[in-house]
């Protein structure tokens, strides 16, 4: 009989799924997950935090400025002539090395030519030494005449000052020789080709544009105002393209333009490797410095109602506090709200927080 039934079952046509009891199921599932729900309560937020801290700030202008290297010249031709060969741009070269070569063939034939006029005043000499010997030996025996052997020993010294101007003049000639090149007076990157091969170069004219683009600092165009707010050896903050960092400040020229009343100011970067060339915006403090309490810009939270933070308190929980902003420098920003020195406020993941939420400090309180 139960196995008619079963086979009837099976055979049979598929009997409708009754709804109801699914509503009900599943009415019944949601019950209990809220019930444990309101028995452990929401799951706390992870989040990361950064202490209130008391630092030196002082209100900032951003003053734009460009990277500029301490060494970018011009280099240019000390002999006059056709150029054979010019380093190619974008080469880079050290101290020394060739960058270009001006045809030498003529200053080679002088330096020959001076070669062989040394040559003949060395003879000379020779010949007015040995002759000098010959006359004293007559004059000890009464052969020789005075004025003659004076006459030779005043033509042997005139032959030494002829031998020492004609070293001269070979040293000259190789001079010109070896100045025919142009060589590397750092080391450095051709920037710019300014005469190619096959084109007369004067003496003192600009040949290519040698960049170091190791050695390179902040230059930027700062109010007088701030004369008195900057010393040398002060850090500010340069930021460029999203990254900020800190420069220290090498050099100040306190002469300001008649017209446009600026002066100018260099910064170190500190082997920050931003390219010569890349523009840049410098925080100039326009004020004394004064302590301030600071947080983390990123604990803030800006709302069209206004600013404010989220604090962890002794419940772990997470506690809003409305603030002032004032004075930022670099990363950290002055808050003037009910806060207190050492306490923690949340920098990640605040911005999706709820007041008195539970919250779980993850990871190490960011400085």
């Amino acid at each position: 009989m139960w196995a008619d039934t079963l086979a009837g079952s099976m055979n049979g046509p598929e009997k409708p799924i009754n709804k109801g009891l699914i509503i009900v199921a599943a009415l019944l599932s949601m019950l209990v997950t809220a019930d444990a729900f309101a028995k452990d309560g929401p799951r706390a937020a992870p989040v990361v935090v950064g202490d209130v801290s008391e630092r030196m700030m002082a209100p900032t202008v951003l003053v734009a400025g460009s990277v500029v290297s301490r060494l970018d010249a011009a280099v240019a031709a000390e002999m006059m002539g056709r150029l054979v060969w010019v380093a190619e741009v974008g080469d880079r070269f050290e101290q020394g090395a060739k960058l270009a070569q001006i045809d030498d063939t003529q200053r080679k034939l002088e330096v020959e030519e001076s070669r062989a006029g040394l040559a003949q005043v060395k003879a000379r000499l020779t010949f007015f030494e040995k002759e000098l010997t010959r006359l004293r030996s007559l004059a000890k025996q009464n052969n020789a005449a005075r004025t003659m052997l004076e006459q030779t020993e005043s033509d042997r010294d005139v032959a030494r000052a002829d031998l020492s101007a004609a070293r001269v003049r070979v040293k000259l000639a190789q001079d010109r020789v070896a100045r025919s090149v142009l060589r590397a007076p750092f080391s450095g990157t051709v920037a710019q080709r300014l005469l190619q091969p096959g084109e007369w170069a004067e003496s003192g004219t600009e040949v290519m544009r040698l960049v170091n683009t190791d050695l390179v600092e902040v230059r930027a165009m700062v109010p007088l105002s701030t004369l008195k707010f900057v010393e040398k050896g002060a850090q500010l903050w340069v930021q460029a393209d999203g990254d900020v960092h800190r420069a220290t400040v090498r050099s100040m020229v306190p002469v300001g333009d008649l017209q446009s009343r600026l002066m100018d100011l260099r910064l170190d970067l500190d082997g920050h490797p931003w390219p010569a060339g890349q523009g840049v915006k410098v925080a100039v403090p326009t004020a004394q410095a004064v302590k301030a309490v600071t947080v983390h810009r990123d604990a803030i939270v800006l709302r069209r109602s206004g600013a404010y933070l989220y604090r962890v308190n002794a419940q772990s929980s997470a506690e809003r506090v409305d603030v002032t902003l004032g004075v930022a420098s670099g990363d950290y920003i002055q808050v003037l709200g009910e806060l207190a020195v050492g306490e923690r406020v949340i920098t990640v993941g605040n911005e999706r927080l709820r007041p008195d939420q539970q919250v779980r400090v993850k990871g190490g309180a960011r400085e």
